[in-house]
């Protein structure tokens, strides 16, 4: 607009100079500077208003999410830290094993464990064999017995036969009561392992020395699964609805991609375990994680509008509260006021004022 304003005052010095030039002027001085030279053609840049797609698009960071993760803790029973396994940032599959402990199962109490096993099976061997040797001495005497002193005899042997069932029948009870308690401390010393419960990558991994007690409130190492990612969407202003496009941006400074994607889940319904104002993204196809690395960044359209007239935002100028833009027809130059609707910088809507196909002056 400031190219059309430099015309006036020219164009006045050319009208003076050719009313100064009507009758007889030749001994007058000339009104204007005779070095002024008078002005080119304007030469204006144009466009054309039009109907079109109106769009205004925003955007913010993302970061990588995992819905599923573990935070494994050594919950067997009392034990020691021997070992850790892992690393932070390291690959692991499932049943892999993540980290050694010292079990806190008293030698002595084995050991006393496994001599009262021992003598339990010894004691049971001899009682046997002192039961037998007795009942079959008694069953020698029975041939040389007869009338009521072989009914007495004969109830002695039920007797004792009834005891030597009985006698069996505990110790091999107790016996096996001692071997399952045997086998509990030493399946307690054997289970020192703490594995992976799925594929994923480990996340932290406790700081430990050798020695120290692994309680149950110590995380030993937390995890996630690889198999499913979000992204987190930044979304402060909560202008982010479920099921809207998201185009996703990824990759090193000089190998940037875009990916496509939509929003899963809104502010208002997400997991505890994602910070308010942000948003839920899934992205269309299988696109591996290891291509989102590097500066995560996202863009969608927060207006959108179809068969709207539209002009360069350019073009659009205002005084005391009034928009205008300049028409040109038929080689005049109009001002036209106008009512604007949005504008994303580039366009704007033009809600009255102007009518598709008029050529408006855009510099």
């Amino acid at each position: 607009m400031s190219r059309i304003r430099a015309f006036g005052p020219a164009l006045l010095l050319l009208a003076a100079a050719a009313l100064g030039g009507c009758g007889d002027s030749a001994q007058e001085e000339p009104a204007y500077d005779k070095d002024l030279l008078a002005p080119e053609q304007a030469n204006y840049e144009t466009v054309q208003a039009g109907n079109g797609e109106y769009i205004r698009t925003a955007g913010g960071s993302m970061r990588l999410y995992y819905p599923v993760t573990a935070e494994l803790r050594w919950e067997e029973g009392s034990a020691r830290f021997r070992e850790i396994l892992v690393r932070k940032g390291q690959e692991v599959k499932a049943g892999d094993s993540l980290a050694v402990f010292d079990i806190d199962v008293s030698r002595a109490d084995r050991e006393a464990l496994a001599l009262s096993l021992a003598r339990a099976i010894e004691d049971a061997e001899l009682g046997k064999q002192e039961r037998l040797t007795a009942m079959e001495e008694a069953g020698e005497k029975l041939q040389e017995l007869a009338g009521h002193e072989l009914n007495i005899a004969r109830l002695r042997m039920e007797k004792a036969q009834a005891e030597y069932e009985q006698f069996v029948y505990q110790s091999e009870r107790e016996i096996a009561r001692l071997r399952e308690s045997l086998e509990e401390i030493d399946q307690e010393i054997a289970d020192d392992t703490l594995f992976a419960p799925f594929d994923g990558v480990i996340d932290t991994v406790a700081s430990y020395n050798p020695g120290d007690p692994a309680t149950k409130d110590i995380v030993v190492v937390s995890m996630h699964s690889t198999d499913r990612f979000y992204l987190v969407a930044e979304d402060a202003s909560g202008r982010l609805r479920y099921n809207a496009e998201v185009t996703v941006e990824a990759g090193r400074r000089n190998d940037r991609k875009t990916y496509e994607g939509r929003v899963v889940a809104a502010p208002s319904i997400l997991p505890s375990s994602v910070p308010r104002g942000m948003a839920l993204v899934e992205l269309y196809g299988d696109v591996p994680v290891e291509k989102l690395e590097g500066n995560l960044q996202y863009q969608f359209n927060v207006e959108e509008l179809q068969d709207v007239l539209l002009v360069d935002w350019g073009a659009l100028d205002s005084e005391k509260g009034k928009n205008f833009v300049y028409v040109l027809e038929d080689d005049m130059v109009q001002k036209r006021y106008v009512v604007p609707g949005m504008n994303n910088r580039e366009k704007v809507w033009i809600l009255d004022g102007l009518h598709e196909g008029q050529t408006v002056i855009a510099d």
